[in-house]
């Protein structure tokens, strides 16, 4: 569907693989424009990592990945020593290790962070073997654990995501409508995403916030979707494509659509389920593309953005049990 090509093909997912998609194109895409894909996932996976592990998204391997956090410990400076992670199931694993050191006089030295007594010996004795000296601060009797979580929403904004959103639209199309229609002229722009280096080059993608649709269907932060508009009257069509429940963005899937007739789809998918639903929409796509292209639409607003999407993160946390709130900066 991005090339063309009849040979080495693999399946396309509409929406990535690492955030739950299970939705395939068979024999959507060769495996050199699948692979060029991949930077630009990953890059996306990398800032949404600590969402994925909280909203229990498993990934292509069917795990639910584990959140990378720094750890801190009340009364010790273990700067450097961020060997915590958030296992899949909520589990707190913190692992040993050593690192090298200079103190406030200059001299070098080692620290070290260990879970289990016999390991901390060992380090201590071949340090004290060395003729080093070795101040030992024991854990504490009972110790508590309190996780402090910080996510910022910028990344919403970069190029690597407003790219895998272009990809999205377009693989939805494909999905929805066949990868012919997908391979016709009217998505030329769209399918050249693949080879966009800037964000000029890429058609337009823009991130928007609109009441009315966040208010056409009940939505969670572990569902994405795609509504997509073609208009055979004003010769373009639009997507409008949502990431976890309310990142929303309106993609210009095409600015020369040549068919007689209008088309319309939407695809609901919930993450954590791994399969498609069919919520009750108060509105066609036709009519919610019109209105976010309406005045009543704002475009790019970092502070609108925060805004859309806290009471979704807040509704879910407060049914997980995890106390949350926000934060200017």
């Amino acid at each position: 569907m991005f090339c063309g090509a009849e040979e080495n093909l693999t399946r396309e997912h509409v929406f990535p693989a690492f955030m739950g998609g299970k939705l395939e194109v068979p024999d959507g895409s060769c495996k050199q424009c699948n692979g060029g894909f991949a930077k630009f996932e990953a890059a996306l996976e990398a800032n949404t990592t600590l969402l994925l592990n909280m909203f229990g998204i498993k990934n292509r391997d069917g795990v639910i990945p584990n959140a990378r956090v720094a750890i801190g410990i009340r009364g010790v400076d273990v700067d450097g020593l961020s060997g915590l992670r958030i296992g899949g199931g909520g589990e707190i694993k913190v692992s040993e290790k050593v690192v090298d050191m200079v103190d406030a006089d200059g001299k070098p030295g080692r620290r070290g962070i260990f879970t289990k007594n016999s390991s901390a010996e060992k380090f201590i004795a071949k340090s004290k073997a060395r003729g080093e000296q070795v101040t030992e601060i024991p854990a504490p009797g009972s110790p508590t654990i309190d996780a402090t979580f910080n996510f910022s929403l910028p990344f919403c904004l970069g190029f690597e995501t407003r790219k895998v959103v272009a990809k999205i639209a377009l693989a939805a199309i494909a999905y929805e409508l066949g990868i012919s229609v997908a391979l016709s002229p009217d998505f030329d722009r769209l399918r050249n995403a693949r080879t966009a280096s800037t964000v000029q080059e890429l058609p337009p993608v823009g991130f928007f916030c609109n009441a009315d649709f966040m208010g056409a269907y009940a939505r969670t932060v572990q569902q994405h979707g795609v509504m997509c508009y073609l208009s055979a009257g004003r010769k373009k069509g639009w997507a409008l494509v949502t990431l976890f429940g309310a990142l929303t963005y309106l993609v210009e899937v095409t600015e020369n659509y040549a068919a007689l007739e209008s088309k319309s789809f939407s695809i609901f998918y919930d993450a954590a389920l791994q399969k498609r639903f069919y919520p009750v929409v108060l509105a066609d796509e036709q009519s919610l593309v019109v209105k976010v292209l309406s005045k009543s639409t704002m475009f790019e607003d970092r502070a609108a953005i925060d805004a859309q999407w806290y009471p979704i993160m807040a509704a879910y946390c407060a049914e997980a049990g995890i106390p949350v709130s926000r934060s200017e900066g």
